[in-house]
């Protein structure tokens, strides 16, 4: 095989940190966690992270005023059926991650959380989305949205209210196309549509060609034996990640695919041979 197909096997699997970790990339990777409010409220202003997942414990409505500089805050899988609307006043809160909770609505409130960047709604029973995309919208600085394992059988035209977004997760949904408002979101660099189990990538591949900035295109675990020839649409894109699908070579259509640097095959059924001149001349690194 021609040196210009690089089969990379310690190639570093992401780009930046994966969802499933759910951490920021920032300087709060420096400061100390709470996981516990009582010690939290000891000292409430030099709290900046604050961990209550897996607790489902009634919190004071009235402590959230305290927590000033607060920027990262986790309420996962604690089954909250309200969100307190004090949550409103953490005007320094840069992550909130909400998943694995019960309530429907997110408070009116929520418009004050402006400095808010990342937001994780996973596997959530009883959310909403429609009924609480407008709000989100209103988020000024919002570029991280994460609605995996949500099964929501169809995604709301106003997805594309979110202009400000970079990264949007929609995985483990039931979805069977995509509105095509989402090729509004005019910044979006990363879609995630991992395992989804009805998804019709051929049909929602003219919606996503007209994302003008995406780079980085998500589509592991979708049952895919191959790839629509309209996906050389994707002018922009540097990455696709194809992993844990049903290849069986290499696909073609990725010929077409001229900005594309990084292609992840892994856990797929392809056998490579050394011989096969179907692949060379492709140029990026490609990961089995």
């Amino acid at each position: 095989m021609k040196s210009t197909l690089i089969i990379c096997t310690l190639f570093c699997c992401c780009f930046t940190s994966t969802v499933e970790s759910q951490a920021p990339v920032d300087t709060l990777f420096m400061r100390k966690e709470y996981s516990s409010i009582q010690e939290a409220l000891k000292d409430p202003e030099k709290v900046y992270r604050l961990d209550l997942s897996n607790q489902n414990e009634a919190i004071p409505r009235e402590v959230w005023s305290k927590f000033t500089n607060l920027e990262f805050l986790s309420f996962r899988n604690d089954h909250l059926k309200e969100i307190p609307d004090e949550i409103g006043l953490l005007k320094n809160l840069k992550m909130l991650d909400l998943s694995g909770n019960d309530f429907e609505l997110l408070p009116k409130s929520f418009i004050g959380l402006t400095n808010l960047k990342e937001l994780y709604l996973n596997d959530e029973t009883n959310f909403q989305l429609k009924n609480n995309i407008e709000i989100i919208s209103i988020l000024p600085k919002l570029e991280f949205l994460s609605l995996r394992n949500d099964h929501f059988k169809e995604i709301p035209n106003e997805i594309g209210l979110l202009k400000n977004l970079r990264t949007l997760d929609l995985s483990g949904n039931d979805f069977k196309i995509l509105p095509k408002s989402l090729s509004s979101l005019s910044n979006l660099e990363e879609l995630f549509l991992n395992d989804e189990a009805n998804f019709k990538l051929k049909k929602s591949m003219d919606v996503i060609s007209l994302l003008p900035k995406l780079k980085i295109l998500h589509l592991e675990n979708d049952k895919l034996d191959k790839l629509p020839k309209n996906i050389s649409k994707l002018s922009h894109l540097e990455s696709l990640y194809l992993n844990n699908n049903n290849f069986r070579e290499v696909p073609v259509e990725i010929k077409g695919l001229n900005q594309l640097k990084y292609l992840d095959l892994k856990n797929n059924r392809i056998k490579l041979d050394v011989q096969d001149m179907s692949i060379s001349n492709f140029g990026f690194q490609i990961k089995f």
